[in-house]
């Protein structure tokens, strides 16, 4: 697998993007609901905490309950050499340990876990964008591929989009995958990516052209873009 771009020091680090205040409490607050409930049912045997279980659960599933878990790796590093976005932090550890990846690929479902990286030369355009109809137009790009089998055989996950509930700000990169040193990581083929909890089609994935992360300093993060007088660099 290729390395990570790295070209230095780093102007711009950022890690937990996504870790807003409305993530953080659908995060914790739906499955303590499951466990408090659950452990209150099995003391008292009362059977009105059957209902705060099953709310627990579908508030897990269906209302960001599992999203802070998902979401809490994203990051972004900005050096002289290119971009990084995904799980810098796991990556970073592994490297300081001087361990390799593991072998056995990862489900494209866990591509925030992972590290997408560009040379400055491979972007078309950058820009931090604050728009609040523009960040959910990404958000509707990048939502995760689910519900019925129809649904998982004829959509595609598009991989580079790291959405995540609550955005304020998104880091835009239009990256020219075709360009030497673009790193895209690799998952397990389609056919593996079956899960019990969705459906048994296989889920299928393919790189996407537009990249985006979640950041919670647009100000900073424009500033470092431009004192590294970044390429097709826009300011919004």
């Amino acid at each position: 697998m290729t390395p990570p771009v790295t070209g230095g020091p780093v102007h711009y680090s950022e890690d937990h993007c996504a870790l807003r205040r409305p993530l953080v409490l659908n995060g914790f607050f739906w499955p303590l609901l499951v466990v408090v409930s659950f452990i209150c049912l099995l003391v008292t045997d009362f059977p009105g905490f059957v209902l705060g279980v099953g709310v627990g659960v579908i508030g897990s599933l269906a209302l960001g309950g599992l999203a802070l878990g998902q979401d809490w790796p994203i990051g972004i590093r900005v050096d002289t050499a290119g971009i990084r976005i995904g799980g810098m932090r796991r990556a970073e550890r592994l490297a300081a340990r001087q361990r390799q990846e593991p072998r056995k690929l990862p489900r494209a479902r866990t591509q925030r876990r992972q590290v997408f990286s560009c040379p400055w030369e491979a972007v078309q355009r950058i820009e931090v964008v604050t728009d609040r109809r523009e960040i959910r137009r990404y958000a509707r790009l990048g939502r995760n591929v689910g519900g019925t089998r129809l649904e998982s055989a004829t959509r595609t996950m598009r991989l580079g989009l790291l959405t995540s509930p609550s955005m304020k700000a998104l880091l835009v990169i239009n990256v020219d995958l075709t360009a030497p040193g673009v790193r895209i990581p690799e998952f397990r083929p389609p056919d593996t990516q079956r899960h019990w909890f969705t459906s048994s089609a296989p889920q299928r994935f393919a790189p996407h052209p537009v990249w985006v992360a979640p950041t919670r300093h647009p100000e900073d993060l424009r500033a470092a873009l431009a004192e590294l007088g970044v390429p097709g660099r826009v300011d919004r």
